[in-house]
């Protein structure tokens, strides 16, 4: 990952690992400029968030 810009590869990876740590700075204003340019990539991201909030509402086992 070169640069300021990102592949929707590299936006899908980091919004995936995104979930499992805490993305440098470096990475999350990659991430947040590849949204505003890629409609498809911040879908993904919604959806992805939309899981995590459905995930955090189940009942512990």
């Amino acid at each position: 990952m070169e640069g300021v810009k990102i592949t929707c590869k590299d936006a899908h990876r980091l919004v995936s690992e995104g979930l499992d740590r805490e993305l440098s700075l470096l990475e999350r204003t990659r991430l947040r400029l590849h949204l505003l340019a890629c409609g498809a990539c911040s879908r993904f991201n919604g959806q992805m968030d939309l899981l995590r909030q459905a995930m955090r509402r189940l009942p512990p086992e």
